[in-house]
């Protein structure tokens, strides 16, 4: 459903992990996504879920307001 995506803010989440040493893979395996597709959403080429950005916020501590505007 297109209403829980949230359209991030390009580069910000892919500086991030690159910041702190976290590889795409890690955020990739806690989503349940591919690598791929993950790649996409770090990119901003694709949204997050709410439900992603929370699971990525809790096991990553990533600031959820890095995913937006």
């Amino acid at each position: 459903m297109a209403s829980d995506r949230i359209e991030g803010p390009k580069f910000r989440v892919a500086g991030h992990l690159k910041e702190n040493s976290i590889k795409q893979q890690s955020v990739a395996n806690l989503i349940g996504k591919s690598l791929g597709t993950t790649n996409r959403k770090i990119r901003g080429k694709s949204g997050f879920t709410v439900d992603e950005i929370q699971i990525l916020h809790d096991n990553l501590e990533i600031p959820i307001e890095i995913f937006f505007n």
